[in-house]
């Protein structure tokens, strides 16, 4: 005879409950899926655990804490070994089920921290790249400030060299992707004696890039004046016109004599 197991009445979660993912990535409705599932089977290892218990107690003949009368309803009709072994069976699946999907969401937690520290080492890459450009501009233009001032070739690669440590310095001149070049530039040149013509620095791509920005260095901020007055072409006055439509001063055709008709 078939062994009968009394079912739980609970309403069973929904499809899209147990296992829908919503929108988005993996990451996003990975854990919270898995979560929702150990929830699931914690409920149905209970379940199967007090059906075996329940199974347990009429094999032995015992009154269930909930009834004390002498001949409680039976719970399983039909081989009681049987359904004991088929409910122990499915509780001992349940719970080897629950230990992967833990194992399951402690991987993602692992995968997780692992991008994101693949993440920030990316960004700390990008930056350090940033930074070793702005650098190397900066000691381009300083390398072009010493040798506008200087003739001595030894003396210009030791200021350049020397310009090229303080730049590795942050306590110094601070973070340089922080800063625009020219006050860098400008701290720099102080420190190594040089005094830069910052009219003709002006007239470099950098420098006027800088200045479109609108967040130009003090530097370059003090000749906002003389550098468009620098960059801007200059024509001669026009002369001023006459009544007949040519300029007053202007000469005439030639074999003209000013005399009109």
């Amino acid at each position: 005879m078939t062994a009968q197991i009394p079912v739980l009445n609970q309403t069973a979660p929904s499809h899209a409950d147990a296992c829908g993912a919503p929108a988005g990535g993996a990451d996003d409705w990975a854990r919270p899926l898995i979560e929702r599932q150990l929830a699931l089977l914690g409920r149905l290892a209970e379940a199967g655990l007090e059906i075996a218990v329940a199974i347990e107690r009429q094999a032995t003949g015992m009154a269930t804490p909930a009834r004390s009368d002498a001949n409680p309803a039976p719970v399983v009709r039909g081989d009681i070994a049987l359904a004991y072994g088929r409910v122990a069976r499915a509780v001992r699946m349940t719970l080897a089920l629950q230990s992967k999907l833990i194992k399951d969401l402690q991987a993602l937690e692992e995968g997780a921290a692992r991008a994101l520290v693949a993440a920030e080492a990316e960004q700390d890459n990008a930056r350090l790249d940033l930074e070793d450009a702005r650098k190397a501009r900066v000691e381009r233009i300083v390398a072009r400030v010493i040798q506008a001032e200087l003739d001595d070739e030894d003396a210009v690669e030791r200021l350049a060299d020397e310009a090229s440590e303080r730049l590795d310095d942050e306590d110094l001149y601070g973070d340089v992707l922080a800063r625009p070049f020219s006050e860098i530039v400008a701290d720099i040149c102080r420190d190594l004696g040089l005094d830069p013509d910052w009219s003709r620095l002006a007239q470099e791509p950098w420098a006027r890039a800088e200045i479109d920005s609108g967040q130009a260095g003090a530097p370059l901020a003090a000749l906002p004046a003389r550098g468009a007055e620098a960059r801007r072409p200059r024509f001669p006055p026009l002369p001023i016109s006459s009544s007949h439509g040519r300029p007053k001063d202007a000469p005439g055709d030639p074999g003209d004599t000013g005399r009109r008709p």
